[in-house]
Formats: C-alpha cells, structure tokens, sequence
C-alpha cells in the first residue's frame, strides 16, 4: 500500500474519531440539557430514588391492614416510580432562582421538593443549562403512603387487602343523605366513615352489601363514597310494587301545597288544614308551612286569576326507593294565573319525601330542583 493511501486511511480514522467523538460530546450534552430543564429535573430525581429517606422506617407505624413483611423504603421507591404520580410547580412559593415542586399521587399532595440554582454554565457554547440541588424536601407521609376516607352504609363490610375492617377503623357516622332530621320518626339507615391509614402499598380494596355480594364504587383521589342501591322508577304504578299501602295522592297534595302558597287553598289558616294530615309536626317543613300560614307573607300575594285548565305539564317522575317505608319523588306541575292581565306560570319543580308513619305516608320535606 502506497504512502498517500495509507495516509488517506489513518487521515480517514481520525476523522471519523473526531466526528464519533463530537458526536457522542453533542449527545450527551444535549442529554444533560435536557436533563437539566428544573421539569425534567424534578422528573428524573423522582425516578432515580433521589428523594430516598435514609430514616424511612420511622416515618410511621404500618397498619395491621397491610400485607405482612413489607418494608416502607421499598413503598416509597415504588411509589416513586409509579404512573400515578405527577408534580407541578408551586408559583406561590417559587421565587428567583428557587423553584418549589409538590408531587401529587391521585391528586393526593405527598411530597414538596425545593430546588435552587447552583451554578448556570453554557452547552456547546450556545445553550445555557443550570445545575440544580435540593434545598429541601418535604414528604407527608406521617400517616403513611396511601391513606383512604371510605363512606359506606352501615350494614356493608369493608376489606383491606382481604381483611375485614373493624368498628375501630370509623371516625364518623352520618344519617341518609336528605333524611339527617328525621331519625326521630323512623329508623333510617346511617352510613359509616373509615379512616385508613398507614398503608405502605396501594391496597386491595373490596366492599360487599348485606348479602355478600361486592359493590363498586369509584375512587376519587383517596375517597370512595359508596350509596345504597336504590330502587329506581319512573311511575307511580311501578312504585306501588315496592310500597306499602296506600300511597296518598300526591299530585292533589302538591296541587294544594301550590295554592296555599298564592293564598287559593282557602279557609281556615289560608287553608293549611288541608296540609296538615300528610304532614309531620317537628319537621322543617311542618314549621315553614305553619309560620307561612301565620305570616304577613301570605297576605302580600298579587291579586290573580286563573286559566282553564288551572294545571297543566303534571308529572310524577324519578321514584328513589330507599326502602318500603321511606321513598321520594319528583313532582313538577304548572300553574296558569292571570297577573295584571297577563299570563304567568307558577311552576312547582321539588323533590318530595316520604316516610311511613303510623300507618301511612307522611310528607317530610321538599327541596327544589334545578333543571
């Protein structure tokens, strides 16, 4: 081989040295760039355990709910590089060259990551990148790594990791929703709070009914709110299958309940006697009725006609069984008055509920619905 090829060679290999070498310098350079963008920083220190605590297995005292020989440092480095986690910047505490992270797992604040400017250089002489460290770290884990509020009615059971979860485990106990005031008249089922604590890894979680049959529910960050399954129907008819009888006429008792309230109920009280037997004294109701009866509210009411037919748009929808003693409804109906010579509509859209009591149902309490 002649002088100039082997020169062409050599010249060739050093070349192609040169470029290997910028290139890989270029690479890693943008690589450290990248890095080093305080997002992606915080990214990588999540996924690299440098958020690590030495003294991890003092954070809390695991509960007696989770699996057995499970070690918190190992939690915590799996939690760290699960899906679920994610971070924002924190602007109302970043300032300058400090830069505050808070790393949400489920929406749950687990942890808060300070980082400051260490020193900024340049990149291939054209980029400028920081070099960052931890000013401090802040986790929330005194109460452990995943903590839950669980509402369930009273008669459910509750599993952790297949264990059945005590009475000791329910910090709070609330009445059905929209019947809190009337355990008074009627048992009514309650439902129960559980506060779980101290777990290291995200838990199974199974809840079952009276017959042992699991339910589902929807977890919304730590939370879980379960609701009895009601029976659901849109008719009275189909109602009737699950009550007990009779049921009263409801549409002539909010028919009544809309005249009383523009004073055309008529006789004594403005007509509140007519109210009165389906009604239960001591409830929000009773008493709005009877102060309004009483007031000089009534009093004040435009005078009016009325339209033939005087109702119109009558429906009874949405029945929500809760059981055979206790029910609620939908009630929507329109009043046709002529004010001032001009038409207006009164329209009555509440939902009604029942409770039965002494032998028949008893209207408790109206709320109103927006549609």
């Amino acid at each position: 081989m002649s002088k100039y090829k082997k020169s062409i060679i050599i010249f060739s290999i050093i070349i192609a040295s040169l470029i290997s070498i910028f290139l890989i310098y270029t690479y890693r350079s943008l690589v450290l760039y990248e890095r080093n963008l305080v997002e992606n920083y915080i990214n990588y220190l999540i996924k690299n355990d440098a958020l690590d605590n030495e003294n991890s297995e003092s954070l809390f005292k695991i509960s007696a709910l989770e699996k057995d020989n499970v070690k918190i440092k190992d939690g915590i480095k799996k939690l760290y590089k699960s899906d679920s986690l994610s971070y924002e910047e924190n602007k109302k505490e970043s300032h300058d060259d400090t830069y505050v992270y808070d790393i949400y797992n489920h929406d749950v604040l687990i942890s808060k990551v300070t980082l400051k400017k260490k020193k900024e250089y340049k990149v291939m002489g054209i980029l400028t990148s920081n070099e960052w460290e931890i000013e401090s770290y802040i986790n929330y884990f005194s109460h452990g790594l995943y903590t839950y509020e669980i509402t369930i009615p009273e008669t459910y059971k509750l599993y952790i990791n297949d264990k059945l979860v005590g009475s000791d485990y329910i910090t709070e106990s609330s009445d059905l929703e929209g019947f809190e005031d009337l355990t008074k008249f009627i048992a009514v089922d309650k439902k129960n709070i559980y506060t779980i604590e101290n777990l290291v890894y995200e838990p199974q979680i199974k809840i079952t009914d009276e017959n042992d049959k699991e339910v589902q529910y929807k977890l919304n960050g730590n939370k879980i709110n379960v609701n009895r399954e009601c029976i659901k129907v849109d008719t009275l008819e189909e109602a009737n299958k699950y009550l007990k009888n009779p049921v009263l006429d409801i549409l002539s008792l909010a028919e009544n309940y809309s005249l009383f309230l523009t004073d055309d109920l008529g006789g004594e009280r403005h007509g509140l006697y007519k109210l009165t037997p389906y009604m239960l004294e001591d409830t929000v109701l009773y008493d709005r009725a009877y102060s309004f009866s009483r007031s000089a509210d009534i009093l004040m009411v435009a005078t009016h006609t009325f339209r033939n037919p005087r109702f119109s748009n009558e429906k009874l929808e949405n029945f929500i069984i809760y059981n055979d003693s206790v029910f609620s409804v939908d009630v929507h109906l329109e009043k046709n008055m002529v004010v001032s010579y001009k038409d207006k509509v009164d329209i009555l859209n509440d939902r009604f509920y029942f409770i039965y009591y002494n032998g028949g149902y008893k209207w408790v309490k109206s709320e109103s619905i927006q549609r």
